[in-house]
């Protein structure tokens, strides 16, 4: 592995299959009420034992399980493909074992089996507590559901718990959904991800509002309710930790902070991105094809990026945590390639109440949080000579 840092890598594994396709879901996934988890679960081993062959085992100290849905898969697949992980790679036996999983596959048989094959941390598709939003969206579960799910995982031998909300739906009463981000901490959770909403082209959601049937919140009001509910979580003792992630002491999610920290991960699965060394790299997202070859053998969509634009997007993405990005640390990495924020920008975004500066690191303050893309922006023109 030619060029790889000396940490542990973080490894994931794309499950796309779904019962239904949520309104806004713009994810590769294919959905359907009876898919062959056999056949994919024996191209998704071939793919991991040929990944550890010609990377030659490295350490790695996060699995995460996405998708599409990773909970449709019963704890014997999942526990062959974690098996798979750890006769290839060195996982650690202290590794963030984390799988999504939506209400409706949440029960304590099935939670006893995650347990029993290693998963230490479940992230529950909530989504909302409110009924209507939720057929709205075309989710398969209720609040009872949901409710009931969250019970169920505090119960089980999973030691971290966590959430994803949605905030600024069509139709969604702030007051309501801050009543029930506190009833979802009532059950006891680790880890809520508050997203506001993105309404992405070829989406049934983009195609409703383009033809007026459904109207997204105003933006000031998102983000007022956004703050509303920092405030109530910071309140109920949660550290905001990322513009969207929200933790108890101890209950981060070290899988995505390699995301944010630029640090390395494979990933297996059709659409899985890999970022190795000097490389990033994607399987294609065909399913059909996957299944096909095994989940070998494919061709691999490079991601030629040069480091100039590597060094911008490490930029950005480490300001996405509340303790930022340290600037000495990035230009040690990428050298000339690293073009730092024009002094009189930072100067005009500080100036602004947006961003932040001290000991050598640049943080987005919480009103900059909630501007993050247009703060983004401001950067990119300098940085842009060297992409």
């Amino acid at each position: 592995m030619n060029g790889r840092a000396a940490g542990s890598l973080g490894l994931y594994v794309h499950v796309p299959y779904c019962s239904v396709r949520c309104t806004y879901c713009d994810f590769y996934l294919r959905p359907g009420r009876e898919p062959d988890l056999a056949s994919f679960v024996e191209a998704l081993r071939r793919e991991i034992v040929l990944a550890g062959r010609d990377n030659g085992g490295p350490a790695a100290d996060t699995i995460h399980f996405g998708g599409g849905t990773p909970s449709l898969l019963p704890p014997s697949l999942l526990s062959a493909v974690l098996e798979s992980l750890r006769s290839s790679f060195r996982v650690s036996a202290a590794a963030e074992v984390a799988l999504e999983a939506n209400p409706e596959d949440v029960d304590a048989a099935r939670l006893e089996g995650y347990a029993a094959a290693g998963v230490t941390r479940l992230s529950i598709g909530v989504q909302s507590l409110d009924d209507g939003l939720l057929k709205s969206m075309r989710r398969s579960h209720d609040a009872r559901r949901a409710l009931a799910a969250l019970d169920s995982a505090r119960r089980s031998a999973v030691r971290s718990l966590g959430v994803d909300l949605i905030l600024g739906l069509p139709g969604q009463a702030p007051g309501r959904a801050i009543e029930d981000i506190g009833r979802v901490v009532d059950r006891g959770v680790d880890h809520v991800s508050l997203y506001l909403l993105e309404i992405h082209d070829r989406t049934r959601l983009a195609r409703e509002v383009i033809l007026g049937r459904r109207a997204p919140m105003a933006d000031e009001e998102a983000a007022r309710l956004y703050e509303d509910a920092a405030d109530l979580l910071e309140a109920r003792g949660f550290e905001h930790y990322e513009i969207s992630n929200f933790a108890r002491p101890g209950h981060r999610s070290r899988h995505n902070l390699k995301y944010w920290t630029d640090e390395e991960y494979l990933g297996f699965g059709p659409s899985a991105h890999s970022y190795v060394g000097e490389r990033r790299w994607a399987n294609p997202a065909d399913l059909r094809d996957y299944l096909g070859r095994g989940g070998a053998g494919g061709a691999r969509l490079e991601d030629v990026r040069s480091r100039g634009r590597r060094a911008f997007e490490a930029l950005v993405a480490g300001l996405r945590l509340a303790e930022g990005v340290d600037l000495k640390a990035l230009n040690a990495r990428y050298g000339s390639a690293f073009v730092p924020p024009d002094e009189d920008c930072v100067g005009v975004l500080a100036e602004a109440g947006l961003l932040e500066r001290a000991a050598g690191r640049l943080r987005l303050t919480r009103r900059g949080r909630l501007v993050s893309n247009e703060v983004f922006e401001r950067f990119m023109a300098p940085a842009s000579q060297l992409m």
